[in-house]
């Protein structure tokens, strides 16, 4: 275990209060006297590395600005408290296959978040996991669009261009308050634009032929 004070290397934190890191740890929760003795005082909490799934008691850490949860197998986001001062969250390599689960989650508990990492999740998807480009964009507009607030989601800067295309993003998805399969919507909606391709291009080769035929019978 190691605690800290006034510590300034992650963005938006000011310096003061704690900072405990409790990563290589192999805890599936955290110990209830460390929890009492330090919640109070603690702003960025360090958790990398453990097996942490219930998350419930992170409602003793009423100040953190800064969480690192990297590599904790599958957390429940179901279990994530309100953390209203949170601004920094760092979810990577958690094993996370719906991340828009978590997304919703965290829009309803970290009003204040603005940096969100979430990479090398198997539903974050990116040019690292195999993902096409076209995927990687529709990932980080379905994100920037439940939570506008972020300056900054994985290893990039939110820009105002991708804040204007979110917005048409959540119009055309039409997403709401509660989640559903938006890259099924998505693809669906890829496939129907292909298949509607594809008829277009059928007509054209049949008109085509027709006028083939038209110009050999004259």
């Amino acid at each position: 275990m190691s605690i800290k004070s006034n510590m300034s290397q992650y963005p938006d934190s000011d310096g003061s209060g704690e900072r405990l890191s409790l990563a290589y740890e192999k805890l599936s929760k955290i110990p209830r006297k460390i929890a009492e003795k330090f919640s109070k005082t603690t702003t960025i909490l360090d958790l990398s590395y453990n097996d942490i799934k219930d998350l419930s008691f992170l409602s003793h850490f009423r100040q953190l600005n800064t969480l690192i949860l990297d590599k904790n197998p599958q957390p429940d986001e179901k279990t994530l408290p309100s953390l209203p001062n949170l601004s920094l969250l760092w979810l990577n390599h958690c094993e996370i296959d719906n991340v828009q689960k978590w997304v919703y989650r965290i829009r309803d508990c970290c009003p204040s978040l603005r940096y969100l990492s979430l990479m090398g999740n198997p539903g974050a998807t990116s040019s690292f996991n195999g993902n096409s480009t076209l995927e990687h964009n529709d990932y980080r507009m379905m994100v920037i669009s439940i939570l506008p607030q972020l300056t900054h989601l994985d290893d990039a800067e939110v820009t105002s261009a991708q804040r204007v295309q979110a917005k048409q993003y959540k119009h055309t998805y039409n997403i709401g308050q509660t989640p559903f399969n938006i890259f099924e919507s998505v693809g669906r909606g890829q496939q129907m634009s292909r298949k509607a391709s594809q008829r277009r291009q059928r007509k054209k080769e049949q008109e085509l032929q027709h006028r083939k035929e038209n110009e050999s019978d004259s």
